[in-house]
Protein backbone atom coordinates (compact mmCIF):
# COMPACT_ATOMS: atom_id res chain seq x y z
CA UNK A 1 0.00 0.00 0.00
CA UNK A 2 3.01 2.36 0.76
CA UNK A 3 4.41 2.01 -2.75
CA UNK A 4 0.59 2.53 -4.41
CA UNK A 5 0.04 5.79 -2.38
CA UNK A 6 3.89 6.95 -3.48
CA UNK A 7 2.93 6.42 -7.03
CA UNK A 8 -0.06 7.51 -7.26
CA UNK A 9 1.30 10.88 -5.44
CA UNK A 10 4.38 11.30 -7.63
CA UNK A 11 2.03 10.49 -10.84
CA UNK A 12 -0.58 12.86 -10.19
CA UNK A 13 2.25 15.69 -9.25
CA UNK A 14 3.96 14.80 -12.82
CA UNK A 15 0.44 15.36 -14.12
CA UNK A 16 0.07 18.58 -12.78
CA UNK A 17 3.83 20.30 -12.95
CA UNK A 18 2.61 19.83 -16.97
CA UNK A 19 1.75 23.91 -17.31
CA UNK A 20 4.77 25.73 -15.66
CA UNK A 21 7.48 22.93 -16.99
CA UNK A 22 8.78 25.45 -19.48
CA UNK A 23 8.00 28.94 -17.63
CA UNK A 24 10.68 31.45 -17.26
CA UNK A 25 11.66 32.34 -13.68
CA UNK A 26 11.10 36.23 -12.98
CA UNK A 27 10.90 38.55 -10.39
CA UNK A 28 8.98 41.73 -9.84
CA UNK A 29 10.87 44.33 -10.98
CA UNK A 30 11.60 42.41 -14.24
CA UNK A 31 7.96 41.75 -14.15
CA UNK A 32 6.95 45.40 -14.21
CA UNK A 33 9.33 46.17 -16.54
CA UNK A 34 8.58 43.80 -18.78
CA UNK A 35 4.84 44.46 -18.24
CA UNK A 36 5.75 48.27 -19.15
CA UNK A 37 7.39 47.08 -22.26
CA UNK A 38 4.74 44.88 -23.99
CA UNK A 39 1.06 46.52 -22.56
CA UNK A 40 -0.15 47.89 -25.71
CA UNK A 41 -2.09 51.02 -24.53
CA UNK A 42 1.26 52.49 -23.42
CA UNK A 43 2.62 52.47 -26.88
CA UNK A 44 -0.56 53.82 -28.34
CA UNK A 45 -0.28 56.45 -25.39
CA UNK A 46 3.21 57.54 -26.42
CA UNK A 47 1.95 57.88 -29.77
CA UNK A 48 -0.64 60.49 -28.33
CA UNK A 49 2.40 62.55 -27.47
CA UNK A 50 3.31 62.33 -30.23
CA UNK A 51 0.85 63.39 -31.95
CA UNK A 52 0.23 66.43 -29.31
CA UNK A 53 3.88 67.97 -29.80
CA UNK A 54 3.41 67.91 -33.58
CA UNK A 55 0.14 70.61 -32.40
CA UNK A 56 2.74 73.94 -31.78
CA UNK A 57 4.57 72.51 -35.22
CA UNK A 58 1.23 73.17 -36.98
CA UNK A 59 0.74 76.44 -35.01
CA UNK A 60 4.51 77.87 -36.12
CA UNK A 61 3.46 76.31 -39.64
CA UNK A 62 0.68 78.79 -39.92
CA UNK A 63 2.73 81.69 -39.74
CA UNK A 64 4.93 80.60 -42.55
CA UNK A 65 4.04 82.63 -45.97
CA UNK A 66 1.39 81.23 -47.41
CA UNK A 67 2.34 81.26 -51.49
CA UNK A 68 0.07 80.55 -54.23
CA UNK A 69 0.26 81.18 -57.62
CA UNK A 70 -2.51 80.93 -60.27
CA UNK A 71 -3.14 80.55 -64.28
CA UNK A 72 -5.93 81.77 -66.14
CA UNK A 73 -6.38 81.05 -69.97
CA UNK A 74 -9.52 82.94 -71.22
CA UNK A 75 -11.08 83.39 -74.45
CA UNK A 76 -13.71 86.17 -74.34
CA UNK A 77 -16.44 84.90 -77.03
CA UNK A 78 -17.81 88.24 -77.03
CA UNK A 79 -16.39 90.93 -75.73
CA UNK A 80 -18.60 93.05 -72.83
CA UNK A 81 -20.09 96.16 -73.80
CA UNK A 82 -19.51 99.83 -72.03
CA UNK A 83 -21.82 102.80 -72.34
CA UNK A 84 -19.94 105.89 -72.30
CA UNK A 85 -22.18 109.03 -71.45
CA UNK A 86 -20.61 111.58 -73.86
CA UNK A 87 -20.75 111.46 -77.62
CA UNK A 88 -17.88 110.99 -79.41
CA UNK A 89 -16.35 113.67 -81.59
CA UNK A 90 -18.51 113.61 -84.75
CA UNK A 91 -20.84 111.37 -83.65
CA UNK A 92 -24.84 112.65 -83.13
CA UNK A 93 -25.87 110.40 -80.55
CA UNK A 94 -25.76 111.37 -76.62
CA UNK A 95 -23.48 108.27 -75.77
CA UNK A 96 -20.89 106.03 -76.93
CA UNK A 97 -20.99 102.26 -77.08
CA UNK A 98 -17.27 100.73 -76.96
CA UNK A 99 -16.18 97.20 -76.55
CA UNK A 100 -13.01 96.94 -74.40
CA UNK A 101 -10.46 94.37 -74.43
CA UNK A 102 -9.38 91.49 -76.52
CA UNK A 103 -10.58 88.09 -77.26
CA UNK A 104 -7.75 86.20 -75.60
CA UNK A 105 -7.33 87.02 -72.05
CA UNK A 106 -4.05 85.20 -70.06
CA UNK A 107 -3.21 86.08 -66.38
CA UNK A 108 -0.22 84.64 -64.61
CA UNK A 109 -0.29 85.52 -60.83
CA UNK A 110 1.93 84.99 -57.64
CA UNK A 111 0.26 85.40 -54.52
CA UNK A 112 1.78 85.79 -51.16
CA UNK A 113 0.43 86.47 -47.55
CA UNK A 114 1.96 86.69 -44.17
CA UNK A 115 0.72 87.33 -40.81
CA UNK A 116 2.26 90.16 -38.88
CA UNK A 117 -0.20 89.53 -35.66
CA UNK A 118 -2.59 87.49 -34.01
CA UNK A 119 -2.89 87.56 -30.22
CA UNK A 120 -4.52 83.50 -30.70
CA UNK A 121 -0.64 82.59 -31.49
CA UNK A 122 0.67 82.73 -27.81
CA UNK A 123 -2.51 81.08 -25.98
CA UNK A 124 -2.47 78.72 -29.16
CA UNK A 125 1.27 77.85 -28.16
CA UNK A 126 0.33 77.92 -24.49
CA UNK A 127 -3.24 75.71 -25.00
CA UNK A 128 -0.98 72.80 -27.13
CA UNK A 129 1.85 72.86 -24.04
CA UNK A 130 -0.93 72.39 -21.37
CA UNK A 131 -2.16 68.97 -24.02
CA UNK A 132 1.26 67.58 -24.06
CA UNK A 133 1.74 67.52 -20.19
CA UNK A 134 -2.18 66.14 -20.70
CA UNK A 135 -1.15 63.26 -22.35
CA UNK A 136 2.20 62.71 -20.71
CA UNK A 137 0.21 62.83 -17.38
CA UNK A 138 -2.22 59.87 -18.91
CA UNK A 139 1.19 57.87 -19.50
CA UNK A 140 1.82 57.65 -16.49
CA UNK A 141 -1.32 57.15 -14.75
CA UNK A 142 -1.61 53.79 -17.04
CA UNK A 143 2.12 52.96 -15.93
CA UNK A 144 0.93 53.77 -12.25
CA UNK A 145 -2.15 51.42 -12.79
CA UNK A 146 -0.08 48.94 -14.65
CA UNK A 147 2.12 48.41 -12.43
CA UNK A 148 -0.47 47.69 -9.42
CA UNK A 149 -2.15 45.42 -11.28
CA UNK A 150 1.59 43.35 -12.44
CA UNK A 151 2.43 43.94 -8.77
CA UNK A 152 -1.24 42.33 -7.29
CA UNK A 153 -1.05 39.18 -10.05
CA UNK A 154 2.81 38.47 -9.41
CA UNK A 155 1.54 38.22 -5.28
CA UNK A 156 -1.49 36.37 -6.43
CA UNK A 157 1.15 34.19 -8.12
CA UNK A 158 3.67 33.63 -5.44
CA UNK A 159 0.76 33.24 -2.54
CA UNK A 160 -0.98 30.10 -4.11
CA UNK A 161 2.52 28.59 -5.09
CA UNK A 162 2.78 29.01 -1.41
CA UNK A 163 -0.25 27.43 -1.00
CA UNK A 164 1.07 24.87 -3.82
CA UNK A 165 4.36 24.10 -1.45
CA UNK A 166 1.95 23.58 1.78
CA UNK A 167 -0.78 21.44 0.04
CA UNK A 168 2.24 19.23 -1.09
CA UNK A 169 3.73 19.12 2.54
CA UNK A 170 0.82 18.13 3.84
CA UNK A 171 -0.21 15.39 1.44
CA UNK A 172 3.24 14.32 2.43
CA UNK A 173 2.36 14.17 6.21
CA UNK A 174 -0.74 12.61 5.74
CA UNK A 175 0.52 9.77 3.30
CA UNK A 176 3.16 9.11 6.14
CA UNK A 177 0.58 9.44 8.83
CA UNK A 178 -1.02 6.34 7.11
CA UNK A 179 1.63 4.73 6.76
CA UNK A 180 2.24 4.60 9.91
CA UNK A 181 -1.00 3.61 10.78
CA UNK A 182 -0.69 0.83 8.40
CA UNK A 183 1.57 -0.75 10.66
CA UNK A 184 -0.21 -0.19 13.70
CA UNK A 185 -3.28 -1.80 12.21
CA UNK A 186 -1.17 -4.90 11.31
CA UNK A 187 0.07 -5.07 15.13
CA UNK A 188 -3.72 -4.56 16.12
CA UNK A 189 -2.74 -1.26 17.43
CA UNK A 190 -5.88 0.27 16.26
CA UNK A 191 -9.02 -0.29 14.72
CA UNK A 192 -9.68 -0.37 10.79
CA UNK A 193 -11.98 2.87 11.41
CA UNK A 194 -9.19 4.74 12.40
CA UNK A 195 -7.30 3.40 9.55
CA UNK A 196 -9.82 5.26 7.45
CA UNK A 197 -9.69 8.11 8.98
CA UNK A 198 -6.06 8.23 7.65
CA UNK A 199 -6.49 7.55 4.02
CA UNK A 200 -9.80 9.90 3.87
CA UNK A 201 -7.28 12.20 5.40
CA UNK A 202 -5.13 11.78 2.00
CA UNK A 203 -7.54 11.88 -0.16
CA UNK A 204 -8.82 14.81 1.14
CA UNK A 205 -5.35 16.32 0.80
CA UNK A 206 -5.04 15.21 -2.25
CA UNK A 207 -8.10 17.08 -3.78
CA UNK A 208 -6.72 20.40 -1.94
CA UNK A 209 -3.37 19.65 -3.81
CA UNK A 210 -5.27 19.80 -7.16
CA UNK A 211 -6.81 22.96 -6.26
CA UNK A 212 -4.33 24.88 -5.26
CA UNK A 213 -2.41 23.24 -8.44
CA UNK A 214 -5.65 25.13 -10.67
CA UNK A 215 -5.52 27.99 -8.36
CA UNK A 216 -1.63 28.81 -9.51
CA UNK A 217 -2.18 27.89 -12.91
CA UNK A 218 -4.64 30.45 -13.05
CA UNK A 219 -2.48 32.82 -11.31
CA UNK A 220 0.18 32.67 -13.74
CA UNK A 221 -2.07 33.12 -16.85
CA UNK A 222 -3.11 36.16 -14.75
CA UNK A 223 0.17 37.31 -14.76
CA UNK A 224 1.09 36.55 -18.33
CA UNK A 225 -2.07 38.05 -19.65
CA UNK A 226 -0.59 41.66 -17.38
CA UNK A 227 2.41 41.22 -19.06
CA UNK A 228 1.18 40.80 -22.27
CA UNK A 229 3.65 38.17 -23.89
CA UNK A 230 3.06 34.64 -24.77
CA UNK A 231 6.02 33.50 -22.62
CA UNK A 232 4.80 31.44 -19.36
CA UNK A 233 6.30 32.94 -16.41
CA UNK A 234 6.35 31.85 -12.97
CA UNK A 235 7.78 33.78 -9.67
CA UNK A 236 11.59 33.98 -9.19
CA UNK A 237 11.17 34.91 -5.31
CA UNK A 238 8.39 33.86 -2.32
CA UNK A 239 6.18 35.42 0.05
CA UNK A 240 9.20 35.75 2.31
CA UNK A 241 11.70 37.65 0.26
CA UNK A 242 9.15 39.33 -1.49
CA UNK A 243 7.82 40.70 1.94
CA UNK A 244 11.43 41.39 3.08
CA UNK A 245 11.78 44.26 0.41
CA UNK A 246 7.88 45.77 1.02
CA UNK A 247 7.98 47.50 3.98
CA UNK A 248 6.64 51.58 3.80
CA UNK A 249 7.15 54.13 6.14
CA UNK A 250 4.17 56.55 7.27
CA UNK A 251 3.73 59.81 6.71
CA UNK A 252 5.37 59.40 2.75
CA UNK A 253 2.52 61.19 1.76
CA UNK A 254 3.16 62.37 -2.08
CA UNK A 255 -0.63 62.80 -2.58
CA UNK A 256 -0.24 66.36 -4.67
CA UNK A 257 1.55 64.12 -6.93
CA UNK A 258 -1.59 61.91 -7.91
CA UNK A 259 -2.07 61.32 -11.39
CA UNK A 260 -5.82 61.66 -10.71
CA UNK A 261 -5.42 65.49 -9.14
CA UNK A 262 -3.18 66.33 -12.32
CA UNK A 263 -5.67 65.70 -14.29
CA UNK A 264 -8.02 67.94 -12.70
CA UNK A 265 -5.31 70.87 -12.61
CA UNK A 266 -4.86 70.50 -16.13
CA UNK A 267 -8.46 71.17 -16.78
CA UNK A 268 -8.15 74.14 -14.46
CA UNK A 269 -5.38 75.02 -16.82
CA UNK A 270 -6.81 74.48 -19.86
CA UNK A 271 -10.46 76.41 -19.07
CA UNK A 272 -8.31 79.28 -17.92
CA UNK A 273 -6.62 79.40 -21.20
CA UNK A 274 -9.52 78.90 -23.09
CA UNK A 275 -11.13 81.76 -21.54
CA UNK A 276 -8.18 84.20 -22.59
CA UNK A 277 -8.77 82.39 -26.22
CA UNK A 278 -12.21 84.21 -26.34
CA UNK A 279 -11.36 87.16 -25.13
CA UNK A 280 -8.52 87.54 -27.76
CA UNK A 281 -11.08 86.69 -30.44
CA UNK A 282 -11.88 90.69 -30.34
CA UNK A 283 -8.88 91.93 -30.75
CA UNK A 284 -7.37 92.72 -34.54
CA UNK A 285 -5.14 90.55 -36.63
CA UNK A 286 -2.85 91.82 -39.16
CA UNK A 287 -1.57 90.13 -42.63
CA UNK A 288 0.67 91.47 -45.28
CA UNK A 289 0.38 90.58 -48.59
CA UNK A 290 1.83 91.01 -51.73
CA UNK A 291 0.58 90.32 -55.91
CA UNK A 292 2.66 90.01 -58.99
CA UNK A 293 1.00 88.97 -62.30
CA UNK A 294 1.49 89.32 -66.05
CA UNK A 295 -1.55 89.75 -68.31
CA UNK A 296 -1.89 89.27 -71.73
CA UNK A 297 -3.91 90.59 -73.98
CA UNK A 298 -4.35 89.73 -77.69
CA UNK A 299 -6.21 89.26 -80.87
CA UNK A 300 -5.38 85.82 -81.82
CA UNK A 301 -4.16 82.88 -79.00
CA UNK A 302 -0.38 83.49 -79.25
CA UNK A 303 1.10 83.02 -76.03
CA UNK A 304 4.66 84.18 -77.52
CA UNK A 305 3.70 87.25 -78.63
CA UNK A 306 5.91 90.38 -78.46
CA UNK A 307 4.38 93.32 -77.01
CA UNK A 308 1.21 91.56 -75.66
CA UNK A 309 2.13 90.44 -72.29
CA UNK A 310 1.85 93.59 -69.39
CA UNK A 311 2.57 93.57 -65.95
CA UNK A 312 1.08 94.35 -62.56
CA UNK A 313 1.90 94.30 -59.15
CA UNK A 314 0.83 95.15 -55.60
CA UNK A 315 1.41 95.53 -51.75
CA UNK A 316 -0.55 95.99 -48.98
CA UNK A 317 -1.20 95.32 -45.32
CA UNK A 318 -3.96 93.90 -43.99
CA UNK A 319 -6.16 94.83 -40.88
CA UNK A 320 -9.08 92.42 -39.64
CA UNK A 321 -10.67 94.37 -36.54
CA UNK A 322 -13.81 92.22 -35.64
CA UNK A 323 -16.34 95.01 -33.92
CA UNK A 324 -19.77 93.00 -32.48
CA UNK A 325 -19.50 88.96 -32.50
CA UNK A 326 -23.59 88.46 -30.84
CA UNK A 327 -21.57 88.38 -27.33
CA UNK A 328 -20.70 84.76 -28.32
CA UNK A 329 -16.95 85.11 -27.32
CA UNK A 330 -18.26 86.98 -23.68
CA UNK A 331 -20.95 84.05 -23.44
CA UNK A 332 -18.01 81.23 -24.15
CA UNK A 333 -15.66 82.99 -21.59
CA UNK A 334 -18.57 82.76 -18.66
CA UNK A 335 -18.72 79.41 -19.34
CA UNK A 336 -15.05 78.75 -18.74
CA UNK A 337 -14.85 80.72 -15.93
CA UNK A 338 -17.54 78.41 -14.36
CA UNK A 339 -15.90 75.38 -15.29
CA UNK A 340 -12.59 76.35 -13.65
CA UNK A 341 -14.76 76.90 -10.61
CA UNK A 342 -16.12 73.31 -10.80
CA UNK A 343 -12.46 72.58 -11.05
CA UNK A 344 -11.47 74.16 -8.16
CA UNK A 345 -14.29 72.14 -6.63
CA UNK A 346 -12.79 69.06 -8.01
CA UNK A 347 -9.84 69.49 -6.90
CA UNK A 348 -10.12 70.31 -3.24
CA UNK A 349 -12.59 67.22 -3.33
CA UNK A 350 -9.62 64.49 -4.60
CA UNK A 351 -7.26 66.28 -1.86
CA UNK A 352 -9.55 65.05 0.76
CA UNK A 353 -10.53 61.74 -1.02
CA UNK A 354 -6.50 61.18 -1.22
CA UNK A 355 -6.25 62.42 2.14
CA UNK A 356 -8.68 59.76 3.49
CA UNK A 357 -7.27 56.62 1.06
CA UNK A 358 -3.70 57.43 2.28
CA UNK A 359 -5.02 56.85 6.10
CA UNK A 360 -7.72 54.46 5.10
CA UNK A 361 -4.88 51.78 3.62
CA UNK A 362 -2.45 52.54 6.24
CA UNK A 363 -4.69 51.43 8.92
CA UNK A 364 -5.32 48.34 6.58
CA UNK A 365 -1.77 47.81 6.53
CA UNK A 366 -0.92 48.24 9.94
CA UNK A 367 -3.54 45.73 11.01
CA UNK A 368 -2.25 43.61 8.48
CA UNK A 369 0.94 43.94 9.92
CA UNK A 370 -0.19 42.54 13.18
CA UNK A 371 -2.42 39.62 11.81
CA UNK A 372 1.29 38.47 10.52
CA UNK A 373 2.76 39.17 13.17
CA UNK A 374 0.38 36.70 14.93
CA UNK A 375 -0.39 34.47 12.42
CA UNK A 376 3.65 33.96 12.49
CA UNK A 377 3.98 33.32 16.26
CA UNK A 378 0.84 30.39 15.88
CA UNK A 379 2.59 28.57 13.28
CA UNK A 380 5.40 28.39 15.64
CA UNK A 381 3.15 27.05 18.17
CA UNK A 382 1.27 24.73 16.42
CA UNK A 383 4.61 23.07 14.92
CA UNK A 384 5.23 22.77 18.37
CA UNK A 385 2.63 21.20 19.51
CA UNK A 386 2.08 18.89 16.44
CA UNK A 387 5.74 17.29 17.11
CA UNK A 388 4.68 16.59 20.86
CA UNK A 389 1.71 15.32 20.15
CA UNK A 390 3.12 13.04 17.35
CA UNK A 391 6.00 11.77 19.79
CA UNK A 392 2.82 11.10 22.41
CA UNK A 393 0.76 9.18 19.42
CA UNK A 394 3.70 6.84 18.92
CA UNK A 395 4.25 6.28 22.45
CA UNK A 396 0.52 5.18 23.04
CA UNK A 397 -0.37 8.56 25.52
CA UNK A 398 -3.08 10.30 22.93
CA UNK A 399 -5.12 8.42 20.47
CA UNK A 400 -5.50 9.46 16.99
CA UNK A 401 -8.24 12.38 17.38
CA UNK A 402 -5.63 13.71 19.24
CA UNK A 403 -2.71 13.26 16.45
CA UNK A 404 -5.19 14.61 13.88
CA UNK A 405 -6.06 17.86 15.66
CA UNK A 406 -3.14 19.27 16.02
CA UNK A 407 -2.42 18.46 12.21
CA UNK A 408 -5.28 20.17 11.71
CA UNK A 409 -3.90 23.49 13.74
CA UNK A 410 -0.99 23.67 12.03
CA UNK A 411 -2.51 23.67 8.87
CA UNK A 412 -4.48 26.21 9.64
CA UNK A 413 -1.97 27.70 11.02
CA UNK A 414 0.26 27.85 8.05
CA UNK A 415 -2.09 29.04 5.77
CA UNK A 416 -3.07 31.74 8.01
CA UNK A 417 0.49 33.00 7.56
CA UNK A 418 0.55 32.73 3.88
CA UNK A 419 -2.55 34.32 3.60
CA UNK A 420 -1.31 37.59 6.61
CA UNK A 421 1.89 37.56 4.40
CA UNK A 422 -0.55 38.22 1.45
CA UNK A 423 -2.58 40.39 2.62
CA UNK A 424 -0.28 42.35 3.96
CA UNK A 425 1.82 42.84 0.62
CA UNK A 426 -1.69 43.42 -1.62
CA UNK A 427 -2.23 46.49 1.57
CA UNK A 428 1.69 47.49 1.12
CA UNK A 429 1.22 48.51 -2.99
CA UNK A 430 -2.34 50.03 -2.32
CA UNK A 431 -0.64 52.10 0.33
CA UNK A 432 1.30 52.87 -2.69
CA UNK A 433 -0.50 54.55 -4.80
CA UNK A 434 -3.07 55.93 -2.47
CA UNK A 435 0.04 57.82 -0.58
CA UNK A 436 1.16 58.69 -4.23
CA UNK A 437 4.23 56.35 -4.06
CA UNK A 438 3.63 54.05 -6.64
Amino acid sequence: MKTNIIKAFTFLYMCLQVGVVNAQKISLNEAIQKGLENRLELKSQALNIEIANQENEKVKARWLPQVSANADVRWNTQLQTTVLPFALPGSSESQTTVQLGRPFNNTFALQAEQKVYDANKKVDKQVNATQIEVQKNTLEQQKINIRQAITEAYYSAVFNKEKLKLSETALQRATAYLEAAQVKFEQGAILKNDLDKFSLDVSNAKLTHTKNQQDYELSLVSLQYQLNTNDKSEPAEDLTSVFSYSQVVENQLNTDKRTELKVEEFNLQLNELNAQKQKVKNLPTISAYGNYSFFQLAQTFNPFASGTWFPANYIGIRANIPIFDGKQAKLSTQDYVIRQKINQYNIERLKNDFNYESKSTWNTLQQSKLNLEEAKKNITLAQQILETDKFRFEKGVIVVSDLKNSEYSLQNAENQYLSSIYNFLVASVRYKKASGNL
